[in-house]
Order: C-alpha cells, then sequence, then structure tokens
C-alpha cells in the first residue's frame, strides 16, 4: 500500500503566498535585480529566518517560481498537436488542446506580465519563445520546403508568442477560446486570411 503525500503545511503555503505577493509588488517598484531580502521580508512581514527556510536568497525564489511557471506551461505546450490542430481550424472547430494552454497563460498572468515586462527578465521570454520554436519544429514535416527553415520558424514562433504577449498586457480581454480560436486560424490560414484581411484564395482552374 502506497503512503499518502503529507497535505502541505498552511504556514509554510500562507508564507509562500505572502513572499510572493511582495516579490511582485517590489518587482513593480524596483525591477528584478534591485529587491534584496530585507525588502522582501519586511514587505511581507515574514522574519529572514523564514524566509531562508524556503529560499536562499531573492534570485533563488525567482528561479523556483519561473521554473513552477514554466514547467506548468510547457506540460500543456507538449500536449499540443499542430496537425490535429490544423484539423481543428479547417473545421471551423477551436482544439481543446490550445485552451488549456491559454488557460494555463492566464493563471499565471500577473507573474507573467511582470516578468516579460520592462522592469523584469528578458530571458524568461526567451525561454518561452524558445520552448514555441523547439515544439513547432517536433511538429511540422520540413523537408519539403522551399524556404530558409530558420526563418519559417523564427516567424511562426515569434509570432504566436507575441498574440500571448499582447493578450496578457491587453488584459485578456478576449477568452482562452476566442485566443485559441484566433490563434488555430493563423497557423492554418495566415494571417491575412485569419484576420479578414484578405478573402481565402480562390480555387484554380
Amino acid at each position: 500500500m502506497s503512503a499518502t503525500p503529507a497535505k502541505p503545511d498552511r504556514r509554510q503555503v500562507r508564507t509562500k503566498q505572502l513572499l510572493y505577493r511582495a516579490l511582485m509588488e517590489l518587482i513593480k517598484e524596483k525591477g528584478v535585480a534591485n529587491v534584496t531580502v530585507t525588502d522582501l521580508t519586511n514587505r511581507a512581514e515574514v522574519n529572514r529566518g523564514t524566509f531562508y527556510l524556503h529560499y536562499r536568497d531573492v534570485p533563488d525564489m525567482l528561479e523556483q517560481l519561473k521554473d513552477e511557471v514554466f514547467e506548468s506551461i510547457r506540460g500543456c505546450v507538449v500536449k499540443l498537436s499542430i496537425p490535429q490542430a490544423m484539423k481543428h481550424a479547417d473545421r471551423n472547430e477551436v482544439y481543446p488542446a490550445s485552451i488549456r494552454i491559454f488557460e494555463e497563460f492566464a493563471r499565471h498572468a500577473d507573474f507573467l506580465q511582470l516578468m516579460f515586462g520592462a522592469k523584469g527578465d528578458l530571458s524568461f521570454a526567451l525561454r518561452f519563445r524558445k520552448l514555441i520554436e523547439s515544439h513547432i519544429t517536433s511538429q511540422i514535416d520540413l523537408k519539403h520546403i522551399q524556404a530558409p527553415i530558420d526563418y519559417i520558424i523564427a516567424y511562426m514562433a515569434s509570432a504566436n508568442f507575441g498574440l500571448i504577449m499582447h493578450w496578457l498586457e491587453s488584459g485578456r480581454n478576449q477568452t482562452p477560446e476566442q485566443m485559441s480560436k484566433l490563434l488555430m486560424r493563423i497557423i492554418n490560414f495566415g494571417p491575412m486570411v485569419a484576420f479578414g484581411i484578405r478573402d481565402f484564395p480562390a480555387p484554380r482552374n
């Protein structure tokens, strides 16, 4: 009989929540590089000894948070099948796996907006862009493409990630379902058709 996982200590959970909220406030005010343990513990009203039970220093806390958020979103991205997404787009249907990606980005929106912003960490945004590049490369047959592959991948990854970033920055005024449908149409038909700037090309005789 397997052991039952221990329930998280409520005090530890609360302490981490207080530290997290304090870190977000201080990053907005001072930027990532300028937050100290003293700043953080004073703002969270947590003593330094308690902080050091969980983290070595502020960069360690931030790295743990970034890793947790990245892995939660990566777990959704790797489940997305681009061929399946294109089939759904052909039928004008929303692809459930892509909805889950937007839902996960939304769940971490406050943290991601800060990390992707001017006072955040550019390397974290690049980490997501590389994730999207890698997944596109693994999902698309590139053997017969008559164009520089690195440019194609760079364009697709930048466009997709740029759309997600704008959605976060603009307050997520579209639902995950609406964003999923838009993204799948862009992937399948290109931006000009997806945005209604031009009609579908007429079939050739």
